[in-house]
C-alpha cells in the first residue's frame, strides 16, 4: 500500500470518528433536551409534536441539528434579602415580605415556547405575577390577619394562585413560603399585646372551664355522699329496729319462761345502776318495794299471797 493511500484511509477514518462524535449526545438524569435543526425544533414523526429527549443516549445530524438542554429538577426562587417585596395590607400598614417558591419545568414544549427556555425570564415572570398575587392577598387583610389569624388561608390561596399562573408558562409551582416579615415597631407593638391578650383570654377561657368542671364534680361527689348518709341511715334504722324487735322477743320470752327469776334479776341491775357512785343519795322508805329482796321477798310475790 502506498503512503497515499495510507494517509487516505487514515483521513476517512478519522472523518467517520469526528462525524460520529458531532452525531452523538448524552442526556443525563434529571434533564431533557431539545433537537434544534436550523433553529426550528425537530418534531416526533409519528405525533408531529416536538420530540422531547430523555436521558439516555441520542443521535442528531452534525453540524446542522444543534441540542437545548433543559433542567427538569425542582428550581427555587427567592427573593433578596436586600430588596424585599413591599407590601400594603388593608389598615394601610407597609410591611415587608420576603418568600421563595418552589417550581419545576412540567410541560417542556410549551416551556421553551413561552420563555425562549430561559430559566432566569422564566423566573422574573414568575417573581412578577407572584409578587401581584402576594400584594393583593395581603391588601384583602389587616395586619393581624396576615400574621396571626388569618396566615394559613392566606398562603394556601397564594399557592392554588400561583400554581394557575404557572400553567400557561410550562411550569408547576409547587410550594410558596413565606421567609420573613419585617413589621413597623408600632405594628410589632400592636401584634405582641393583641397575642398576648388572645393568650390571656385563652387562659381565662381554661381556667373558668376548670372551674365549672370541678363545681360539676364537687356536686356530684356531695350529691352521692348524701346518698351514701341517707342508705346508711335508712339501713342503720332499720337494723337497730329489727335488734329492738329481737331484743323484745328474747325479753318476753324469757319472762314468760321465770317471771320471778326475771324480775329478781332485773331487780339486782337497778340496785347496781343505783348504788354504784358512793355520792349518790336515795330517799326511799325501807317498806318500799324496791327493797322487797333485801327483806327476803321475791318482788313482792309473798305479799300477794
Amino acid at each position: 500500500m502506498t503512503p497515499i493511500k495510507k494517509n487516505l484511509i487514515i483521513a476517512v477514518i478519522l472523518l467517520l470518528l469526528i462525524v460520529l462524535f458531532f452525531s452523538v449526545f448524552t442526556v443525563n438524569e434529571g434533564r431533557s433536551a431539545f433537537i434544534l435543526r436550523l433553529g426550528q425544533i425537530v418534531n416526533d414523526g409519528k405525533t408531529g409534536q416536538p420530540a422531547v429527549q430523555g436521558p439516555g443516549l441520542h443521535f442528531k445530524i452534525p453540524f446542522i441539528d444543534r441540542v437545548r438542554y433543559f433542567d427538569m429538577r425542582m428550581q427555587e426562587l427567592a427573593t433578596s434579602a436586600q430588596r424585599p417585596l413591599t407590601v400594603v395590607t388593608k389598615e394601610q400598614t407597609y410591611l415587608q415580605i420576603e418568600y421563595f417558591a418552589k417550581w419545576r419545568i412540567n410541560n417542556l414544549t410549551k416551556f421553551y415556547t413561552s420563555t425562549g427556555g430561559s430559566i432566569r425570564w422564566a423566573e422574573t415572570l414568575l417573581e412578577q405575577r407572584i409578587n401581584d398575587i402576594v400584594r393583593a392577598e395581603y391588601g384583602k387583610r389587616t395586619s393581624i390577619q396576615a400574621i396571626s389569624t388569618g396566615r394559613a388561608n392566606m398562603m394556601a390561596v397564594i399557592r392554588e394562585q400561583a400554581n394557575n399562573i404557572g400553567k400557561d408558562q410550562g411550569i408547576a409551582v409547587m410550594d410558596v413560603r413565606i421567609q420573613q416579615i419585617t413589621l413597623p415597631k408600632e405594628v410589632m407593638d400592636s401584634v405582641f399585646k393583641r397575642m398576648a391578650t388572645e393568650r390571656k383570654q385563652f387562659a381565662e377561657a381554661k381556667r373558668a372551664d376548670g372551674m365549672e368542671k370541678s363545681e360539676e364534680i364537687r356536686a356530684k361527689a356531695d350529691q352521692q355522699v348524701t346518698v351514701i348518709k341517707a342508705t346508711a341511715l335508712m339501713q342503720g334504722a332499720g337494723i337497730r329496729a329489727q335488734g329492738d324487735q329481737e331484743a323484745g322477743e328474747i325479753y318476753a320470752k324469757t319472762y314468760g319462761s321465770d317471771p320471778a327469776f326475771y324480775t329478781y334479776y332485773r331487780s339486782l341491775e337497778a340496785y347496781e345502776e343505783s348504788f354504784k357512785d358512793k355520792n349518790d343519795i336515795l330517799v326511799l322508805k325501807p317498806e318500799g318495794h324496791f327493797f322487797s329482796y333485801f327483806r327476803g321477798e321475791s318482788n313482792g310475790a309473798s305479799k300477794k299471797q
